[in-house]
C-alpha cells in the first residue's frame, strides 16, 4: 500500500514496483529498521519501523515509516499487509 498509488498485490507487481524505482529514480539499495513489534504471536503480529531508499551515489533519496502485518501460516510467517509513507511531501 504505497502512498499516491493503488494497492499492489502479488510477487509480479512487487517486482514491477521495485524495477520502476530502479529505472526511474536510480534507487539501488535500502534500509529497514524495525522499531517495535506488537501482538501475541499466535496468528498475527504488527511490525513498525523506519525505512530509507538509497540512490546510485549512495545517498539517501527518501525516508519514512512503515507498518507490516505478518500472518502465521503453515509455511511460517508471511507478510500479509504492508503500508508505508515518506517523511517528505511531493
Amino acid at each position: 500500500m504505497a502512498p499516491f498509488a493503488p494497492q499492489t498485490c502479488g510477487k509480479e507487481n512487487a517486482a514491477k514496483f521495485f524495477k520502476a524505482a530502479y529505472d526511474n529514480y536510480g534507487l539501488r539499495n535500502g534500509k529497514f529498521i524495525t522499531t517495535a513489534v506488537y501482538g501475541s504471536g499466535t496468528d498475527y503480529v504488527t511490525e513498525e519501523g523506519l525505512w530509507q531508499s538509497i540512490n546510485e551515489k549512495g545517498e539517501i533519496f527518501d525516508d519514512g515509516k512503515f507498518l507490516v502485518l505478518w500472518k502465521k501460516t503453515n509455511q511460517g510467517w508471511k507478510m500479509f499487509r504492508d503500508s508505508f509513507s515518506s517523511n517528505h511531501t511531493r
